[in-house]
């Protein structure tokens, strides 16, 4: 399995994931163009694309969908709720959008995907585990805590996306107005740094072997804030070797590492 973000950040979120010839993204964030760049850096082009799947239909997750079902006609998976979204968004893209209910196991080619549900002020937001060639990715981004669901369903990923969006104390004493602090700090907003830290741990503990840190916020954190914060809950636990997980910070607008595993 290949994953190579292109994108992380409240101003687009894209990732790319491979196996054998079965090929996806996970959120359309971005422009058409950085898309097909992203795409260009592993050999394929957005004819390529099996799906693009979609966790949530705010802006920063579904602003190149348009293009994408314009130009390439790329079918899109995502649950009712945010299907519903996008649709309203872009009705252009109604014929090309399949929905499923939170929960749903998807198989694609090479790929078997399991939908699950996040706590996030967006109507159906989920997350995504991939299963291939006997290793397993688990996606998590933009969710106000980690729930039980959430914490079953990633459970034995071997690499992880979650999020690290803000740093509690940047957060509180920084400028964004009383109402989005409450959002962002509330249990359908953003993780922060130190829950993400806890979140990681246990993701350790189960044999994650990869974490990528993702969707930090650009007022409120950064890379080597979430990174210490996060490395802090890894080596205070004791029931795993700390030092063989490899923990990373995806870029917010510019390719991240490429992962084979």
């Amino acid at each position: 399995m290949t994953v190579l973000t292109l994108a992380s950040s409240s101003s687009g979120n894209c990732t790319i994931v491979s196996h054998g010839k079965t090929h996806i993204i996970i959120d359309a964030g971005i422009s058409l163009r950085r898309i097909r760049g992203g795409l260009l850096q592993t050999g394929l082009t957005p004819d390529d694309l099996a799906c693009v799947l979609v966790t949530h239909d705010h802006i920063d997750h579904i602003s190149g969908v348009s293009m994408l079902v314009k130009y390439h006609k790329t079918p899109v998976f995502t649950s009712y709720g945010a299907g519903a979204g996008i649709c309203r968004a872009t009705p252009e893209a109604e014929p090309f959008v399949n929905c499923f209910e939170p929960g749903i196991e998807l198989d694609f080619g090479d790929m078997t995907i399991q939908s699950f549900r996040t706590p996030h002020d967006a109507d159906g937001s989920v997350g995504y585990t991939i299963r291939a060639g006997g290793k397993r990715l688990a996606y998590v981004t933009d969710l106000g805590c980690v729930t039980a669901e959430v914490a079953d369903e990633t459970r034995g990923a071997d690499i992880a996306i979650i999020e690290a969006n803000h740093d509690c104390e940047m957060l509180e004493n920084g400028p964004y107005p009383r109402f989005l602090k409450k959002r962002i700090q509330s249990g359908r907003g953003h993780l922060s740094n130190y829950d993400s830290g806890v979140f990681a741990a246990g993701l350790a503990d189960a044999g994650a072997r990869y974490i990528m840190l993702a969707h930090l916020s650009r007022e409120n954190n950064t890379p080597q804030l979430a990174r210490e914060t996060v490395e802090h809950s890894l080596y205070k636990e004791e029931s795993f070797n700390a030092k063989d997980v490899e923990l990373d910070v995806a870029p917010p607008f510019t390719p991240g590492r490429m992962y084979i595993i």
